[in-house]
């Protein structure tokens, strides 16, 4: 297996880790916060993996950063759902598109892989902080 391969592997297990996350989560979850300095509700951790996704999928795509931008207008677990799995496919289209993996279409994907993670660990603390479950997928935690 090539390394780009892996990493997409290892990003499309991690995109369907949130998938399986959104399946426990209410409204009132979203907006939940703990008494901790300078800590993001679970809506604001959801908005950044969108953001992130349909960022660097506008990146890889191009060959080179884009900006940051999330299209999301409205925040229910609804909302966030539908925008996390819409946000996983169109990354996925983006990375099995590419023909040519230039050094800087890696380092995106890195970076995107990267991101994931970071945020996935950051939430782990939040819903054990909240003594909520995590789905099994959610293999770190």
């Amino acid at each position: 297996m090539e390394f780009i391969d892996l990493i997409t592997s290892k990003l499309s297990a991690r995109f369907d880790a949130y998938d399986d996350l959104m399946a426990g989560v209410d409204d009132a979850l979203l907006q939940e916060k703990i008494q901790a300095h300078k800590h993001k509700s679970l809506a604001e951790h959801l908005w950044c993996v969108v953001g992130a996704r349909e960022s660097y999928a506008r990146a890889i795509a191009a060959g080179e950063w884009q900006g940051f931008a999330c299209s999301m207008q409205s925040y229910t677990t609804h909302d966030f759902t539908q925008s996390l799995h819409s946000s996983a496919d169109a990354a996925r289209n983006v990375i099995s598109a590419v023909s040519s993996w230039t050094p800087q279409r890696q380092e995106l994907l890195a970076t995107l892989a990267e991101h994931e993670v970071m945020h996935e660990g950051q939430i782990i603390r939040h819903m054990y902080a909240l003594d909520r479950p995590l789905p099994a997928s959610w293999v770190w935690a």
